[in-house]
């Protein structure tokens, strides 16, 4: 182990949206858009229903 010893603070100079960066590439997309399958579980009622949904959650990203 390249560190054996060293402790450190997780995060120990990160900035915030770098922290904020590490999770979301740690979390899976379920995970990440849940509240779009659980919105579309029965599929989009009405175009105010896909209207909803964020240019990212469109995009799949």
């Amino acid at each position: 182990m390249a560190n054996e010893g060293e402790v450190r603070k997780a995060g120990d100079g990160l900035t915030d949206e770098e922290m904020a960066q590490q999770v979301a590439d740690q979390t899976p997309s379920e995970e990440r858009e849940a509240d779009v399958f659980e919105r579309e579980a029965d599929g989009t009622v009405t175009d105010t229903e896909a209207a909803k949904a964020t240019g990212d959650e469109l995009a799949g990203n």
